[in-house]
């Protein structure tokens, strides 16, 4: 990495990191490895279905920026209790219609 500048930063799934990590050559260095596995173990979407969640949920609502997408894809959340632990630190809040209109998104993911 040394030597190499960033040109774009934006935030992407936990999926898609892993399917950019798997197909690297094999001069992956040691913490490569060790990210790549932590991911094939915990990533429940494959890179295609996390860009399409963060998509769809991008549209559901004004107030999503892509880093929130990005945290429900990776989080695939189940309940109410979930969405508001990701939304917690924001300075807005989520009513009950626009929580379930997000749960139902994701469910069709899961």
């Amino acid at each position: 990495m040394i030597g190499r500048k960033i040109h774009e930063e934006s935030p992407i799934t936990m999926a898609e990191v892993a399917e950019i990590l798997s197909k690297k050559d094999s001069d992956k260095i040691y913490e490569q490895n060790i990210a790549l596995d932590h991911l094939q173990k915990f990533t429940r979407l494959n890179a295609k279905d996390a860009r399409a969640l963060v998509e769809e949920v991008l549209k559901l609502n004004e107030k999503f920026k892509p880093h929130h997408a990005v945290k429900v894809a990776d989080l695939l959340p189940e309940d109410e209790g979930d969405v508001k632990a990701i939304f917690a630190k924001e300075r807005f809040s989520l009513n009950k219609e626009e929580i379930k209109a997000l749960l139902d998104v994701v469910a069709k993911y899961r």
